[in-house]
């Protein structure tokens, strides 16, 4: 579904002084079917934090809470159904995956799995992003 709005707040220079570019960012969005999201994609850790980033993703439903972490190759899922946490296997490479569609999409002839509309879209909403940090108000796409 697509993103139909964006607000955005932008900071410069808050823990990487001469960076020369934005270095903490956060970004609300709305989507087309109504759901809302949040992205964090601040450089915010201090240089004494055990990892370089963070790349987690949580996804809030009606029927519970996924969680991603990446660097700890954890997959959980929580929800009142089951009761309890679970821990899914992680899974196949992903760099791997990458390059099997990559070949499958050449030797089939298909489109790409992720088109350049795609990569199109999510220039609009890092753009999007950028106007609302500069006005203070939200953007519509």
């Amino acid at each position: 579904t697509e993103v139909t709005e964006v607000y955005a707040e932008v900071g410069y220079d808050l823990l990487h002084p001469n960076l020369g570019i934005d270095d903490a960012g956060m970004l609300s969005f709305k989507l087309a079917n109504g759901a809302y999201g949040t992205l964090d994609t601040s450089w915010s850790r201090p240089s004494a934090f055990p990892t370089w980033g963070d790349v987690t993703i949580e996804v809030l439903g009606e029927r519970g809470i996924i969680r991603l972490d990446a660097f700890k190759q954890q997959l959980a899922l929580y929800s009142n159904q089951e009761g309890k946490a679970q821990w899914v296997p992680w899974g196949s490479n992903m760099d791997l995956g990458l390059i099997r569609d990559f070949v499958d999409m050449i030797a089939t002839g298909r489109e790409p799995s992720i088109t350049g509309h795609d990569g199109l879209k999510a220039l609009e909403v890092a753009l999007a992003a950028y106007r609302s940090a500069e006005t203070g108000e939200v953007v519509p796409l």
